[in-house]
């Protein structure tokens, strides 16, 4: 009984519970405030994540920005240290050649330069080579984490190259007295008299299709532009010419025509017009009919539109040996001769005309360049007492030997005269790279293409020194 009592009571407990649930009124806006917190929540949680990501987007970008600063005054201070030892060559080396031989002071930068822009170990090598103690030295290395790029700057000479901007402007005659004998500059019309060379394009073309004239390069005029156009080597010289010349006329390697020029320039699916001016740069030429990616990749490194209308012979790279190769066919006294058309031959000809030339201190004058041809290579030395710069220089007691089975042509003096020279260097390309260093090995790099023209009177300068009057940038690019 007791029990039963215990559990009516627990009934009625319940049923008035639930009658009290149903008879109470049930607000509306219970639990918004809950809802709004977490809305709240989540939307604050979301701006402030937005806010860190952009900061740190900022943070990172400023770093950047900072570090491609950092790197590219690194470049720039490898391209003003460059400056300086250019300077170093043309007032001290270059004006003692004839003595000390073809010594250019930017073949050893490899050795100078890391002790400005690389490490301690950079320094302390360059400290050992000269025998000080390099650790106490102030004005060595860039900072921490800065410095030039390994290799340090490359170093090239554009007067050592063909310049094809010497085919446009008004093409004045050249001084045909000026390289002495000009017997084969006459209009004679024996097979075995080269074309005259009267006129800086003349020259250009002459050079242009003795480059060209290897069987190796069939490929680039025996198959069609993107065009469908077939040009020969002939005609690519021609369009070349063309391309700058500020006439409508064909170029004519023997003299003026009233042929027009007729590239089609204007129908192409890009239509444009012929320049008719100077090129600005060497890739211009792209635009000029027979010139594909495959033609540029060959000559371009063999190609300037920078100087004067001479090849230097002592400027030419030893990679560039073709330049020399194509100087050999356009000035041989004999145009048919047979070794000219044997390419493995003339190949190995300016191979090592190339290396003993740089073995003997390089080219004093173009006649040693002729006897290096006709020597089959070998350098007619010529012995100078430093002591007595005024004393005649001595001959060896017997000619020079060929390289055995190395070839020998005869040279004309009047038209290497007309397309080639020798002298000191005159216009550098230098290419530098500086680098910072970031958390995980990463690098930033910032690259300088810089072209220093030593004779290029400089209008803006504002020191007052009249030696910085002389020489300028004439190209500068940063990437």
């Amino acid at each position: 009984m007791h029990v039963h009592k215990k559990l009516m009571q627990l009934h009625h407990f319940i049923v008035d519970r639930v009658r009290y649930a149903h008879r109470k009124q049930v607000s509306r806006q219970t639990g918004f405030a809950l809802l709004v917190v977490t809305v709240t929540v989540a939307i604050l949680g979301a701006v402030v994540g937005e806010f860190g990501y952009n900061t740190r987007v900022e943070l990172e970008g400023a770093n950047n920005a900072r570090d491609q600063l950092r790197a590219e005054y690194a470049a720039r201070s490898a391209i003003n240290l460059s400056r300086l030892l250019i300077k170093v060559q043309q007032s001290l080396l270059d004006k003692n050649r004839n003595f000390i031989g073809d010594v250019q002071i930017l073949d050893f930068a490899s050795f100078l330069m890391p002790a400005f822009g690389g490490g301690a170990d950079d320094r302390a090598g360059l400290g050992m080579l000269i025998g000080i103690d390099t650790s106490t030295m102030k004005g060595l290395g860039l900072g921490k984490d800065v410095g030039f790029a390994s290799p340090p700057p490359e170093y090239s000479y554009e007067d050592g190259k063909i310049n094809i901007n010497c085919g446009g402007g008004l093409n004045p005659t050249f001084n045909a007295n000026a390289a002495g004998n000009t017997s084969s500059n006459s209009t004679s019309t024996d097979k075995n008299t080269p074309p005259p060379i009267t006129t800086p394009p003349q020259a250009l073309y002459a050079l242009l299709t003795a480059l060209f004239f290897p069987p190796r390069y069939n490929r680039l005029f025996d198959n069609p532009d993107a065009q469908g156009q077939y040009t020969t080597r002939d005609e690519a010289a021609r369009a070349l010419i063309d391309w700058s010349d500020i006439d409508e006329q064909r170029f004519e390697p023997l003299g003026p025509t009233s042929a027009a020029e007729d590239y089609r320039y204007d129908t192409r699916r890009d239509p444009y017009k012929a320049h008719n001016n100077y090129y600005d740069t060497v890739e211009e030429m792209h635009l000029v009919k027979g010139v594909g990616d495959d033609f540029y990749g060959s000559f371009s490194d063999m190609l300037t539109v920078y100087g004067g209308c001479k090849v230097n012979l002592g400027a030419v790279k030893p990679e560039n040996w073709p330049i020399v190769a194509a100087i050999i066919r356009a000035t041989a006294k004999n145009p048919q001769d047979p070794i000219l058309l044997d390419d493995e031959k003339v190949a190995g000809l300016a191979q090592a005309m190339q290396s003993m030339a740089q073995m003997a201190g390089g080219y004093k004058t173009v006649d040693d360049f002729i006897k290096s041809a006709a020597n089959g290579g070998m350098p007619d030395v010529n012995f100078t007492n430093p002591l007595d710069p005024s004393a005649k220089p001595t001959t060896p007691a017997t000619p020079p030997t060929p390289i055995p089975g190395m070839p020998t042509v005869q040279l004309d003096k009047a038209r290497l005269g007309q397309v080639a020279t020798v002298g000191p260097r005159q216009i550098y390309r230098i290419d530098a790279v500086g680098t910072v260093t970031r958390a995980g090995g990463k690098k930033i790099e910032v690259k300088v293409h810089a072209i220093w023209d030593s004779t290029h009177f400089n209008q803006n300068t504002i020191s007052s020194d009249p030696n910085d009057r002389v020489g300028t940038w004439v190209y500068w690019r940063v990437e």
